[in-house]
């Protein structure tokens, strides 16, 4: 796995960071509709055990909120798995594990990267994901959710097709990606990035995951995608009052991703 790069978001002060947010939720509370909004977290690149790993469900331990992983098959292995149940805890309940990819690889030589892009046969998609769901059924047995995330949120309709097939009863990409999903694959798509925010300064990454909030909240839903990996001591210390500002605001409703597939 390589490098991931901290976003300039989490060069602000934390002092700051909180002080701004605080003033801001005001607002932001203005703008959830009276019927409310569901809110649901997903992180993505699951597989190998370490501090950032363990840091970030530390935060989502305390305040008991339920939390997606995206497991990249190819990363683990059964005492991987193992190091993973161990910072998880007994209590599995708030954990919705299910598949990223298989490889995390990006297939594509031009364009926009992909695991399972137009470029890939369909009869070696169908291998690599009937072998990434075979493996994680073995090592997470009951504690694996078929839902699928693709690498980078984007993948193909046949993919999708494919998918079905094998037994997947959601997608989980970015909003307003093509192609649309298929019936009988329903998408719980995100629509915040908590981490890969790209703005260069750090008060720009400030407006601008402000402006990702605000858009959500006044949709059905606020999805948030997460990535250890690119996290330091004050986005950890960040998403902690974030999910407890969340909390404390009664027309934000968290949301277990697998509560939110429809009925």
């Amino acid at each position: 796995m390589s490098y991931r790069p901290i976003s300039s978001i989490w060069k602000n002060n934390i002092s700051d960071l909180i002080e701004t947010f605080e003033i801001w939720w005001e607002k932001l509370s203005e703008l959830i509709p009276e019927k409310g909004c569901d809110v649901f977290f997903r992180a993505d690149d699951i597989g190998y055990p370490g501090k950032q790993f363990s840091a970030m469900i530390e935060v989502f331990q305390k305040n008991k909120v339920p939390l997606a992983l995206a497991v990249v098959p190819s990363w683990v292995n059964q005492i991987r798995v193992q190091q993973l149940y161990g910072t998880l805890g007994p209590n599995m309940s708030l954990w919705c594990l299910h598949q990223h990819g298989y490889k995390h690889t990006n297939q594509e030589k031009v364009g926009k990267k992909y695991e399972f892009g137009p470029s890939r046969d369909n009869k070696k998609v169908l291998a690599e994901l009937t072998k990434g769901k075979l493996k994680l059924n073995k090592l997470l047995g009951n504690n694996m959710c078929p839902i699928f995330t693709p690498p980078w949120n984007r993948c193909t309709k046949e993919t999708m097709t494919t998918l079905i097939e094998l037994g997947f009863i959601a997608i989980s990409r970015s909003i307003n990606v093509a192609p649309f999903p298929l019936k009988g694959l329903p998408d719980l798509p995100i629509n915040i990035d908590l981490h890969t925010i790209k703005e260069k300064n750090p008060k720009a990454g400030i407006l601008n995951l402000m402006a990702q909030i605000e858009n959500a909240v006044q949709s059905d839903y606020a999805g948030f995608m997460l990535h250890h990996q690119r996290m330091n001591k004050t986005s950890v210390r960040f998403l902690d009052f974030l999910l407890a500002r969340i909390a404390e605001t009664p027309s934000l409703r968290i949301q277990d991703m697998r509560d939110m597939l429809p009925k």
